[in-house]
């Protein structure tokens, strides 16, 4: 007999509306700069800022994925100790390889990256102020 791993996920109307809208924001608003990147400096920099948003917005999403999963507790929350410290790795790693190999310029990676405090903000600002919140 075969045990079916738990749907850690939850569902989409039971995530909060500020979260939600955040990543959303940052998924837009990156994907809005690489095409401004690419309009006003050419492919390179589109690519590069980019792969900064993509980052980003993967970021966002891991990261609320290991709060949320911390918050609410239980046997399984120590193994996502070991997902925060595989992410950080991931990230710092991922960066670095993008860098030190030349596949992206770092401007624009950084200014792609800087879609996650800007999407962060107006989603906070935008979403419903009447959702339960901190």
């Amino acid at each position: 007999m075969s045990v079916a791993s738990p749907n850690l996920e939850p569902p989409l109307e039971k995530r909060d509306a500020r979260l939600v809208t955040a990543m959303v924001g940052v998924a837009l608003l990156g994907a809005l700069m690489a095409v401004t990147a690419q309009l006003a400096w050419g492919t390179r920099m589109a690519v590069s800022v980019g792969t900064g948003a993509a980052i980003a917005a993967s970021n966002l999403y891991v990261l609320s994925r290991i709060v949320a999963a911390t918050i609410r507790g239980g046997a399984g929350a120590g193994a996502w100790g070991v997902i925060a410290l595989m992410k950080m790795l991931a990230l710092i790693g991922g960066i670095w390889l993008l860098m030190t190999r030349g596949l992206v310029d770092p401007i624009g990676l950084v200014v792609g990256y800087g879609s996650l405090p800007i999407g962060i903000a107006i989603g906070s600002i935008v979403s419903d102020k009447a959702s339960p919140g901190i």
